[in-house]
Protein backbone atom coordinates (compact mmCIF):
# COMPACT_ATOMS: atom_id res chain seq x y z
CA UNK A 1 0.00 0.00 0.00
CA UNK A 2 0.80 3.07 -0.49
CA UNK A 3 1.68 6.47 1.67
CA UNK A 4 -1.71 8.16 -0.12
CA UNK A 5 -3.40 4.91 0.63
CA UNK A 6 -2.03 5.31 4.38
CA UNK A 7 -3.29 9.07 4.93
CA UNK A 8 -6.61 8.45 3.00
CA UNK A 9 -7.60 6.16 5.62
CA UNK A 10 -6.49 8.90 8.59
CA UNK A 11 -9.86 10.28 9.08
CA UNK A 12 -11.14 6.78 10.10
CA UNK A 13 -8.65 6.29 12.89
CA UNK A 14 -9.76 6.30 16.38
CA UNK A 15 -7.14 7.22 18.96
CA UNK A 16 -6.52 4.03 21.16
CA UNK A 17 -6.27 4.19 24.71
CA UNK A 18 -2.77 2.93 24.94
CA UNK A 19 -0.07 4.62 23.13
CA UNK A 20 1.91 2.02 21.22
CA UNK A 21 4.94 1.74 18.73
CA UNK A 22 4.65 -0.81 16.37
CA UNK A 23 7.53 0.41 13.88
CA UNK A 24 11.16 1.32 13.16
CA UNK A 25 11.98 1.07 17.06
CA UNK A 26 13.83 -1.58 17.99
CA UNK A 27 13.24 -1.32 21.65
CA UNK A 28 10.27 -1.19 23.85
CA UNK A 29 10.31 0.19 27.61
CA UNK A 30 12.68 -1.38 30.30
CA UNK A 31 11.22 -4.02 32.45
CA UNK A 32 13.17 -5.54 34.97
CA UNK A 33 12.53 -8.85 34.38
CA UNK A 34 13.24 -9.61 30.66
CA UNK A 35 16.43 -11.27 29.64
CA UNK A 36 19.03 -9.67 28.15
CA UNK A 37 18.75 -9.68 23.65
CA UNK A 38 20.12 -13.21 22.40
CA UNK A 39 22.06 -11.63 19.79
CA UNK A 40 22.47 -15.36 18.10
CA UNK A 41 18.93 -15.77 17.62
CA UNK A 42 17.95 -12.65 16.08
CA UNK A 43 21.15 -13.31 14.22
CA UNK A 44 19.37 -16.46 13.07
CA UNK A 45 16.42 -14.47 11.62
CA UNK A 46 18.38 -12.36 9.78
CA UNK A 47 20.72 -14.74 8.55
CA UNK A 48 17.42 -16.49 7.08
CA UNK A 49 16.50 -13.69 4.98
CA UNK A 50 19.58 -13.07 3.43
CA UNK A 51 20.17 -16.87 2.71
CA UNK A 52 16.14 -16.68 1.64
CA UNK A 53 16.27 -20.31 3.47
CA UNK A 54 14.72 -21.28 6.76
CA UNK A 55 14.62 -24.49 8.46
CA UNK A 56 11.50 -26.74 7.50
CA UNK A 57 8.43 -27.70 9.34
CA UNK A 58 8.65 -30.32 11.74
CA UNK A 59 12.89 -30.62 11.08
CA UNK A 60 13.97 -28.96 14.15
CA UNK A 61 17.19 -29.72 16.04
CA UNK A 62 16.50 -32.79 17.95
CA UNK A 63 15.21 -34.41 14.92
CA UNK A 64 18.46 -33.11 12.80
CA UNK A 65 20.44 -34.40 15.43
CA UNK A 66 18.77 -38.21 14.98
CA UNK A 67 19.15 -37.66 11.14
CA UNK A 68 23.01 -36.88 11.26
CA UNK A 69 24.01 -39.59 13.89
CA UNK A 70 22.10 -42.27 11.73
CA UNK A 71 23.67 -40.56 8.58
CA UNK A 72 26.99 -40.78 10.19
CA UNK A 73 26.68 -44.23 11.73
CA UNK A 74 27.29 -45.64 8.42
CA UNK A 75 29.80 -44.20 7.49
CA UNK A 76 31.80 -44.72 11.01
CA UNK A 77 33.94 -47.68 11.77
CA UNK A 78 34.28 -47.80 15.35
CA UNK A 79 30.65 -47.69 16.92
CA UNK A 80 32.41 -45.91 19.53
CA UNK A 81 32.82 -42.87 17.71
CA UNK A 82 29.49 -41.81 17.82
CA UNK A 83 29.19 -41.05 21.57
CA UNK A 84 32.66 -38.49 21.16
CA UNK A 85 30.79 -36.93 17.87
CA UNK A 86 27.52 -36.53 20.20
CA UNK A 87 29.72 -34.74 22.91
CA UNK A 88 31.80 -32.35 20.62
CA UNK A 89 28.53 -31.28 18.78
CA UNK A 90 25.46 -31.78 20.85
CA UNK A 91 26.58 -31.57 24.72
CA UNK A 92 25.52 -28.57 26.68
CA UNK A 93 24.05 -25.57 26.13
CA UNK A 94 26.59 -23.80 23.98
CA UNK A 95 26.30 -26.29 21.52
CA UNK A 96 29.58 -26.88 19.74
CA UNK A 97 27.36 -27.45 16.40
CA UNK A 98 26.60 -23.36 16.42
CA UNK A 99 30.83 -23.22 16.46
CA UNK A 100 31.00 -25.13 13.12
CA UNK A 101 29.02 -22.59 10.36
CA UNK A 102 26.50 -19.72 11.16
CA UNK A 103 24.26 -21.80 8.84
CA UNK A 104 23.56 -23.78 12.25
CA UNK A 105 21.75 -20.92 13.69
CA UNK A 106 18.76 -21.17 11.59
CA UNK A 107 17.85 -23.68 14.33
CA UNK A 108 17.80 -20.83 16.49
CA UNK A 109 15.44 -18.64 14.50
CA UNK A 110 12.35 -19.30 16.16
CA UNK A 111 13.75 -18.00 19.56
CA UNK A 112 13.94 -14.43 17.42
CA UNK A 113 10.09 -13.91 18.26
CA UNK A 114 10.27 -13.90 21.86
CA UNK A 115 9.54 -10.36 23.32
CA UNK A 116 12.67 -9.06 24.22
CA UNK A 117 14.62 -9.60 21.08
CA UNK A 118 11.89 -9.49 18.35
CA UNK A 119 11.83 -6.02 17.67
CA UNK A 120 15.40 -5.70 17.05
CA UNK A 121 15.16 -8.97 15.12
CA UNK A 122 12.23 -7.36 12.61
CA UNK A 123 13.95 -3.80 12.13
CA UNK A 124 16.96 -5.82 10.92
CA UNK A 125 15.20 -8.52 8.67
CA UNK A 126 13.49 -5.29 7.05
CA UNK A 127 16.98 -3.92 6.42
CA UNK A 128 17.98 -7.17 4.41
CA UNK A 129 14.41 -7.61 3.03
CA UNK A 130 14.59 -3.96 1.64
CA UNK A 131 18.11 -4.19 -0.08
CA UNK A 132 18.77 -5.11 -3.38
CA UNK A 133 21.84 -7.37 -2.17
CA UNK A 134 22.47 -10.65 -2.97
CA UNK A 135 24.25 -13.12 0.17
CA UNK A 136 26.28 -15.71 -0.77
CA UNK A 137 26.50 -19.27 0.56
CA UNK A 138 27.78 -19.34 3.88
CA UNK A 139 30.97 -21.79 3.31
CA UNK A 140 33.11 -22.23 6.39
CA UNK A 141 36.63 -23.81 6.31
CA UNK A 142 35.28 -27.70 7.37
CA UNK A 143 36.91 -31.00 7.95
CA UNK A 144 35.00 -34.27 6.52
CA UNK A 145 33.20 -34.89 9.81
CA UNK A 146 32.04 -31.16 9.88
CA UNK A 147 31.10 -31.18 5.91
CA UNK A 148 28.80 -34.48 7.04
CA UNK A 149 26.83 -32.34 9.52
CA UNK A 150 26.63 -28.66 6.72
CA UNK A 151 25.48 -31.34 4.38
CA UNK A 152 22.95 -33.06 6.54
CA UNK A 153 21.39 -29.27 7.48
CA UNK A 154 20.72 -28.65 4.00
CA UNK A 155 18.84 -31.21 3.30
CA UNK A 156 16.59 -29.83 6.06
CA UNK A 157 15.87 -26.26 4.44
CA UNK A 158 13.28 -24.95 2.24
CA UNK A 159 13.11 -21.78 0.08
CA UNK A 160 11.66 -18.06 2.04
CA UNK A 161 11.04 -15.01 0.89
CA UNK A 162 10.55 -12.65 3.35
CA UNK A 163 8.29 -9.60 2.88
CA UNK A 164 8.92 -6.22 4.27
CA UNK A 165 5.71 -3.85 5.61
CA UNK A 166 8.01 -1.53 6.75
CA UNK A 167 9.98 1.61 4.51
CA UNK A 168 13.83 1.82 6.20
CA UNK A 169 13.57 5.02 8.08
CA UNK A 170 17.08 5.59 8.02
CA UNK A 171 17.92 4.13 4.00
CA UNK A 172 21.62 5.54 4.73
CA UNK A 173 22.70 3.30 7.70
CA UNK A 174 20.62 0.40 6.77
CA UNK A 175 21.98 -0.33 3.29
CA UNK A 176 25.86 0.06 5.32
CA UNK A 177 24.22 -3.00 7.33
CA UNK A 178 23.71 -5.00 3.88
CA UNK A 179 26.85 -4.07 3.18
CA UNK A 180 28.84 -5.06 6.02
CA UNK A 181 26.80 -8.16 6.77
CA UNK A 182 27.44 -8.90 2.92
CA UNK A 183 31.34 -8.83 3.70
CA UNK A 184 30.99 -10.57 6.79
CA UNK A 185 29.48 -13.66 4.77
CA UNK A 186 32.93 -14.01 2.55
CA UNK A 187 33.91 -14.66 6.91
CA UNK A 188 31.76 -16.91 7.78
CA UNK A 189 34.07 -17.57 10.94
CA UNK A 190 34.48 -13.85 11.89
CA UNK A 191 30.74 -13.38 11.98
CA UNK A 192 30.68 -16.40 14.40
CA UNK A 193 33.25 -14.50 16.49
CA UNK A 194 31.43 -11.16 15.98
CA UNK A 195 27.57 -11.82 16.21
CA UNK A 196 27.00 -10.13 19.31
CA UNK A 197 28.97 -7.24 18.76
CA UNK A 198 28.21 -7.04 15.20
CA UNK A 199 24.57 -6.83 15.59
CA UNK A 200 24.52 -4.68 19.08
CA UNK A 201 26.84 -2.62 17.31
CA UNK A 202 23.88 -1.68 14.69
CA UNK A 203 21.23 -2.06 17.28
CA UNK A 204 23.05 1.13 18.90
CA UNK A 205 23.90 2.68 16.10
CA UNK A 206 20.22 2.71 14.47
CA UNK A 207 18.68 3.54 17.89
CA UNK A 208 21.16 6.64 18.27
CA UNK A 209 20.83 7.94 14.45
CA UNK A 210 17.36 7.45 14.99
CA UNK A 211 16.90 9.76 17.70
CA UNK A 212 19.08 12.32 16.18
CA UNK A 213 17.24 12.16 13.07
CA UNK A 214 13.43 12.03 14.26
CA UNK A 215 12.79 15.62 14.67
CA UNK A 216 14.33 16.54 10.90
CA UNK A 217 11.40 15.24 9.03
CA UNK A 218 11.89 17.88 6.06
CA UNK A 219 14.46 15.88 4.49
CA UNK A 220 15.49 12.47 4.14
CA UNK A 221 18.02 11.48 7.42
CA UNK A 222 22.05 11.25 7.05
CA UNK A 223 24.66 10.52 9.46
CA UNK A 224 24.56 12.81 12.51
CA UNK A 225 27.52 13.67 14.15
CA UNK A 226 27.70 11.71 17.58
CA UNK A 227 31.09 11.59 19.29
CA UNK A 228 32.74 8.80 20.89
CA UNK A 229 35.98 8.25 22.52
CA UNK A 230 38.36 5.12 22.69
CA UNK A 231 37.29 3.34 26.38
CA UNK A 232 41.15 3.74 26.90
CA UNK A 233 40.87 7.40 26.65
CA UNK A 234 40.76 10.12 29.00
CA UNK A 235 37.57 12.09 28.74
CA UNK A 236 38.56 16.17 29.66
CA UNK A 237 36.53 18.45 30.27
CA UNK A 238 37.57 20.93 27.36
CA UNK A 239 36.68 18.27 24.98
CA UNK A 240 32.99 19.82 24.22
CA UNK A 241 31.96 17.05 21.51
CA UNK A 242 32.58 14.52 23.73
CA UNK A 243 30.94 15.95 26.87
CA UNK A 244 28.35 16.93 25.84
CA UNK A 245 27.47 13.76 22.98
CA UNK A 246 24.98 12.15 25.40
CA UNK A 247 23.58 14.10 27.07
CA UNK A 248 22.27 15.52 23.99
CA UNK A 249 21.64 12.01 22.70
CA UNK A 250 19.36 11.16 25.59
CA UNK A 251 17.48 14.28 25.12
CA UNK A 252 16.63 13.53 21.53
CA UNK A 253 15.59 9.70 22.54
CA UNK A 254 12.71 10.89 24.47
CA UNK A 255 11.03 12.21 21.60
CA UNK A 256 11.39 8.83 19.95
CA UNK A 257 8.34 7.18 21.21
CA UNK A 258 6.27 10.42 21.38
CA UNK A 259 6.78 11.24 17.51
CA UNK A 260 6.98 7.69 16.12
CA UNK A 261 3.25 6.89 18.89
CA UNK A 262 2.11 9.78 16.28
CA UNK A 263 3.41 8.40 13.21
CA UNK A 264 1.42 5.11 13.84
CA UNK A 265 -1.77 6.71 13.01
CA UNK A 266 -0.58 8.26 9.98
CA UNK A 267 0.25 4.32 8.75
CA UNK A 268 -3.09 2.76 9.25
CA UNK A 269 -2.18 0.69 12.41
CA UNK A 270 -5.24 -1.84 12.68
CA UNK A 271 -3.84 -2.71 8.84
CA UNK A 272 -0.99 -5.33 9.22
CA UNK A 273 -0.86 -5.37 5.27
CA UNK A 274 -0.45 -1.49 5.44
CA UNK A 275 3.62 -0.62 4.77
CA UNK A 276 4.32 2.00 7.30
CA UNK A 277 6.22 5.19 5.80
CA UNK A 278 8.59 7.07 8.19
CA UNK A 279 7.28 10.66 8.81
CA UNK A 280 10.15 12.46 6.49
CA UNK A 281 9.10 9.73 3.44
CA UNK A 282 5.23 11.22 4.47
CA UNK A 283 5.81 14.81 4.16
CA UNK A 284 8.25 14.34 0.96
CA UNK A 285 5.08 12.66 -0.61
CA UNK A 286 2.58 15.63 0.65
CA UNK A 287 4.77 18.34 -0.02
CA UNK A 288 4.55 16.51 -4.48
CA UNK A 289 0.88 16.21 -4.22
CA UNK A 290 -0.96 18.63 -6.29
CA UNK A 291 -2.72 21.71 -4.20
CA UNK A 292 -6.03 20.25 -3.98
CA UNK A 293 -4.39 16.62 -2.53
CA UNK A 294 -2.72 18.61 -0.15
CA UNK A 295 -5.73 20.73 1.38
CA UNK A 296 -7.16 17.48 1.93
CA UNK A 297 -4.50 15.82 3.84
CA UNK A 298 -4.21 18.87 5.91
CA UNK A 299 -7.48 19.21 6.55
CA UNK A 300 -7.23 15.50 7.75
CA UNK A 301 -4.37 15.62 9.59
CA UNK A 302 -6.30 19.03 11.22
CA UNK A 303 -9.32 16.46 12.74
CA UNK A 304 -7.01 14.01 13.66
CA UNK A 305 -4.71 16.52 15.86
CA UNK A 306 -8.23 17.64 17.31
CA UNK A 307 -9.38 14.43 17.94
CA UNK A 308 -5.48 13.59 19.47
CA UNK A 309 -5.29 16.24 21.48
CA UNK A 310 -8.59 15.70 22.99
CA UNK A 311 -8.17 12.53 24.10
CA UNK A 312 -4.98 12.95 25.21
CA UNK A 313 -6.66 15.80 27.60
CA UNK A 314 -4.92 18.74 25.92
CA UNK A 315 -6.26 22.08 25.30
CA UNK A 316 -8.24 22.86 21.93
CA UNK A 317 -6.25 24.87 18.80
CA UNK A 318 -7.55 27.61 17.61
CA UNK A 319 -6.95 28.03 14.06
CA UNK A 320 -5.14 25.24 12.62
CA UNK A 321 -1.86 26.09 10.32
CA UNK A 322 -2.94 26.16 6.53
CA UNK A 323 0.49 24.72 5.36
CA UNK A 324 1.71 20.98 5.92
CA UNK A 325 5.27 21.97 7.42
CA UNK A 326 3.49 23.62 10.31
CA UNK A 327 0.62 21.13 9.95
CA UNK A 328 3.19 18.31 10.98
CA UNK A 329 5.40 20.23 13.63
CA UNK A 330 2.32 21.01 15.01
CA UNK A 331 1.57 16.88 15.47
CA UNK A 332 5.08 16.24 16.46
CA UNK A 333 4.93 18.97 19.13
CA UNK A 334 1.34 17.81 20.44
CA UNK A 335 2.62 14.34 20.41
CA UNK A 336 5.80 15.77 22.57
CA UNK A 337 3.93 17.66 24.99
CA UNK A 338 2.03 14.56 25.39
CA UNK A 339 4.42 12.21 26.89
CA UNK A 340 6.52 15.76 28.72
CA UNK A 341 3.65 15.66 31.40
CA UNK A 342 5.28 15.06 34.87
CA UNK A 343 2.54 12.80 37.02
CA UNK A 344 1.02 10.90 33.87
CA UNK A 345 1.14 7.58 32.73
CA UNK A 346 2.37 8.90 29.38
CA UNK A 347 4.95 10.54 31.02
CA UNK A 348 6.37 7.18 33.25
CA UNK A 349 5.94 5.10 29.92
CA UNK A 350 8.32 7.48 27.81
CA UNK A 351 10.80 7.57 30.95
CA UNK A 352 10.94 3.52 30.63
CA UNK A 353 11.60 4.03 27.33
CA UNK A 354 14.34 6.18 27.41
CA UNK A 355 15.92 3.79 30.14
CA UNK A 356 15.39 1.16 27.86
CA UNK A 357 17.87 2.45 25.28
CA UNK A 358 20.27 3.84 28.33
CA UNK A 359 20.75 0.31 30.05
CA UNK A 360 19.97 -2.20 27.40
CA UNK A 361 20.96 -0.90 24.03
CA UNK A 362 23.61 1.70 24.93
CA UNK A 363 24.58 -0.20 28.09
CA UNK A 364 28.10 -1.13 25.96
CA UNK A 365 28.90 1.96 24.91
CA UNK A 366 28.29 4.52 27.65
CA UNK A 367 31.08 4.89 30.22
CA UNK A 368 31.00 7.70 33.16
CA UNK A 369 33.90 9.63 33.32
CA UNK A 370 34.21 12.11 36.01
CA UNK A 371 33.51 15.73 36.00
CA UNK A 372 32.68 14.80 32.64
CA UNK A 373 29.82 12.61 33.06
CA UNK A 374 28.13 10.33 30.97
CA UNK A 375 30.21 9.69 27.99
CA UNK A 376 30.23 7.77 24.98
CA UNK A 377 32.89 5.23 24.11
CA UNK A 378 33.93 2.44 22.01
CA UNK A 379 35.76 -0.86 23.28
CA UNK A 380 38.88 -2.17 21.20
CA UNK A 381 37.24 -5.10 20.27
CA UNK A 382 34.31 -2.79 18.66
CA UNK A 383 36.50 -0.70 17.38
CA UNK A 384 38.63 -3.18 15.38
CA UNK A 385 35.12 -4.68 13.99
CA UNK A 386 34.24 -1.56 12.86
CA UNK A 387 37.83 -1.32 11.28
CA UNK A 388 36.98 -4.36 9.48
CA UNK A 389 33.74 -3.76 8.48
CA UNK A 390 35.03 -0.19 7.25
CA UNK A 391 38.13 -1.38 4.92
CA UNK A 392 35.82 -4.42 3.69
CA UNK A 393 37.00 -5.94 0.80
CA UNK A 394 40.10 -3.96 0.46
CA UNK A 395 43.22 -4.42 1.93
CA UNK A 396 43.95 -1.47 3.46
CA UNK A 397 42.16 2.24 3.48
CA UNK A 398 44.02 5.65 4.15
CA UNK A 399 43.49 6.73 7.89
CA UNK A 400 41.09 9.95 6.37
CA UNK A 401 39.14 7.65 4.51
CA UNK A 402 38.64 5.17 7.58
CA UNK A 403 37.42 8.49 10.06
CA UNK A 404 34.99 9.29 7.26
CA UNK A 405 33.46 5.59 7.05
CA UNK A 406 33.01 5.44 10.53
CA UNK A 407 31.05 8.82 10.52
CA UNK A 408 28.68 7.34 7.71
CA UNK A 409 28.26 4.75 9.85
CA UNK A 410 27.17 6.97 12.77
CA UNK A 411 30.56 6.88 14.85
CA UNK A 412 32.32 10.40 15.08
CA UNK A 413 36.02 11.06 16.82
CA UNK A 414 37.37 14.39 17.64
CA UNK A 415 40.82 15.54 16.96
CA UNK A 416 42.38 13.82 20.28
CA UNK A 417 41.07 10.59 19.31
CA UNK A 418 41.58 10.53 15.94
CA UNK A 419 45.68 10.68 17.79
CA UNK A 420 44.59 8.30 19.81
CA UNK A 421 43.34 5.99 17.14
CA UNK A 422 46.66 6.19 15.27
CA UNK A 423 48.97 5.38 18.64
CA UNK A 424 46.23 2.14 19.15
CA UNK A 425 46.82 1.03 15.65
CA UNK A 426 50.39 1.18 15.68
CA UNK A 427 50.31 -0.75 18.74
CA UNK A 428 48.60 -3.77 17.65
CA UNK A 429 50.99 -3.46 13.86
CA UNK A 430 48.06 -3.06 11.08
CA UNK A 431 49.13 0.50 9.96
CA UNK A 432 51.00 1.60 7.61
CA UNK A 433 52.75 5.02 8.50
CA UNK A 434 54.25 7.18 5.78
CA UNK A 435 54.43 10.34 8.05
CA UNK A 436 53.14 11.97 11.22
CA UNK A 437 50.00 13.28 8.77
CA UNK A 438 46.85 11.73 8.96
CA UNK A 439 47.20 11.61 5.04
CA UNK A 440 50.10 9.61 4.85
CA UNK A 441 48.62 6.99 6.82
CA UNK A 442 46.97 3.47 6.26
CA UNK A 443 44.94 0.92 7.76
CA UNK A 444 44.82 -2.55 7.24
CA UNK A 445 42.06 -5.02 8.49
CA UNK A 446 42.82 -7.50 11.36
CA UNK A 447 41.35 -10.68 9.59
Amino acid sequence: MSIADNLNKLPDQEIQERNLVNSFLPFRQQRSNVAEYDFEAIAASVLSTALRRKIKKGNDLESYKSRIISRLTNKLTDDSLGDLIYEMYFSGNDLGLYKVSPEFLLFKESLADASNNKHVSQLLKNFIAESDRSFPPLRSAVNFLESELVSELQTGLEEYRPISFESPYLPFLSEFFAEDLQFLFQHPNYLLQNIRSFFGLYAFLYSAQLALNINGWKSEPESKPLFFILDTEKASLERKYVKEAFPQLKARVADLFPVLSMLEYLNQPQNKKAVKYPLWKIFNHIEGVGESERINVQRSMANFCDKYRKKRGLSKVEGYPRDIISMVHLLTETAKEIFSKRGTSQFTVNSKFVNAFENEIAQHFVQTRGRSGRVLTISQDYFLLLTNLAIGDREQLQFQELLSAFRKRGVWFDRQSELAIIKFLERIGNIEKMSDSGDAVYVQKTL
